[in-house]
């Protein structure tokens, strides 16, 4: 059952999707932010080792982020979403459990952040490509704005109340509520009843070749090679950001757990703010103009939490109002970009286009932790949290000299048309080969 234009939410599927999206961002923000909180508070690890941990929380998309995409495209997607939740529910449920038997140890939440990180791979590409077939092929972009967007708010808004949470109970019990919503969002995924037949007798091309199809459709076209681009310098510089936050915050600006968790949700308000003024300034201003000017803030964002060793005030001042400003900046961009992805992708080729975008979007987040955590040790975290902003100027750059650049929105020759049955039947091999991309070569 498919819904019409502009009314997903009616489709009963959808509604079952978005919830099951809903409970695992919501697990995976309470999980990200305990890990770190943990490591330091709890275990007093070192910068190295945090950086390792909150490198390990997003590994997988290097280590197998591109055979992902190809392996989904060829499963049923439900039980790849189903799998992936409970797996993760268990590993988080092993944290509190280790803690109250007193044998948690720094190694115990590498593995969990590792194990974390190679579920959340299959079950975003899951997601991602079973939704063409849950609301429609005319649907897709406005689905795919909705999950995103819900996602984006969640990003910002669930560290907060994770945060708010941290002030009464410690940090390892938040995985307790990691590991409920793991189960609520596969018993969520499991009653989806969108059909997903098996497809007897059809040859997919090698392996190989599926690998780098990904790869080949995203480096001729100029929309998704200007975002595999920036936004792998962006999360490069909030890998960065997010493994020296925690460390400036407890240990230079002698914050406590609870005076951290404080100012988080305070900064929390950014990003609240943000998905409620999104679509208005998209709306008047074009997606694409929306994103320009957020990249170039995002640079600015980045320079509060430093000026927090130079300017008087607490430092509680700063760490809340850099999450402010990220939390406002990146939510407005990331309501205005999302479908886009989408309007450009063929449907068929949707787990991995976007398995390879998060290949090098994602998997530069652990690229920027470690490099946080490893230049962190011998210099000062105040002249190392200046790497980010700096990369974030490179991103800005990148987009404001790119083709997009005159556009308000996408222009419509840049977007995809599915081909009609009867040129499918005539041209088989089209929607794996992508011959048609040598006009969007620039």
């Amino acid at each position: 059952m498919t819904g019409e234009r502009g009314g997903v939410h009616k489709v009963r599927d959808f509604r079952r999707l978005w919830f099951s999206n809903v409970s695992q961002e919501v697990g995976r923000q309470f999980g990200t932010l305990a890990l770190s909180v943990t490591a330091v508070v709890v275990l007093e690890a070192a910068a190295w080792q945090v950086g390792l941990i909150m490198a390990l929380g997003t590994s997988a998309y290097l280590v197998i982020g591109l055979p992902a995409g190809v392996w989904v495209d060829r499963w049923r997607k439900r039980p790849v979403l189903v799998t992936s939740d409970l797996l993760r529910a268990a590993a988080t449920l092993s944290v509190p459990i280790a803690y109250v038997g007193e044998w948690l140890t720094v190694g115990h939440l590498m593995l969990v952040a590792a194990i974390i990180s190679f579920t959340s791979v299959f079950s975003d590409t899951a997601q991602t490509a079973f939704v063409p077939t849950i609301v429609g092929p005319t649907n897709v972009s406005e689905a795919t704005a909705r999950l995103q967007s819900t996602d984006t708010t969640i990003q910002v808004v669930g560290p907060a109340v994770a945060a708010a949470l941290l002030t009464r109970m410690a940090a390892p019990v938040l995985y307790v509520i990691t590991a409920v919503t793991g189960v609520l969002s596969a018993a969520a995924a499991w009653s989806i009843r969108a059909p997903e037949p098996r497809q007897k007798g059809v040859q997919h091309p090698p392996f190989r070749r599926s690998l780098v199809a990904g790869f080949g459709f995203i480096r001729h076209h100029p929309v998704l090679r200007v975002f595999l681009v920036t936004n792998g310098l962006i999360n490069t510089g909030a890998g960065v950001f997010a493994t020296l936050i925690v460390l400036v915050a407890l240990e230079d600006f002698g914050l406590s757990a609870s005076s951290y968790a404080l100012a988080g949700s305070i900064g929390a308000t950014g990003g609240i703010l943000g998905s409620l003024i999104a679509m208005p300034i998209r709306n008047r201003v074009g997606a694409i103009r929306t994103m320009l000017v957020c990249y170039w803030l995002l640079p600015l964002a980045g320079l509060i939490l430093p000026l927090g060793y130079v300017l008087p005030g607490p430092g509680a001042v700063f760490v809340a109002g850099t999450s402010f400003a990220f939390g406002l900046v990146v939510v407005v961009s990331s309501i205005s970009g999302a479908g886009l992805r989408a309007e450009v992708t063929p449907l068929d080729m949707m787990g991995r286009v976007t398995s390879a975008h998060r290949f090098v979007s994602l998997g530069a987040m652990p690229v920027g932790a470690l490099l946080g955590g490893l230049v962190g040790g011998p210099l000062p975290y105040g002249v190392v949290l200046l790497l980010s902003p700096c990369l974030l100027v490179v991103a800005a750059t990148v987009l404001l000299l790119s083709p997009l650049r005159p556009h308000r929105n996408l222009p419509e020759e840049w977007k995809h048309r599915e081909p009609t049955d009867e040129a499918r039947r005539s041209s088989p091999v089209m929607l794996t080969e992508f011959p048609h991309l040598g006009r969007w070569s620039v």
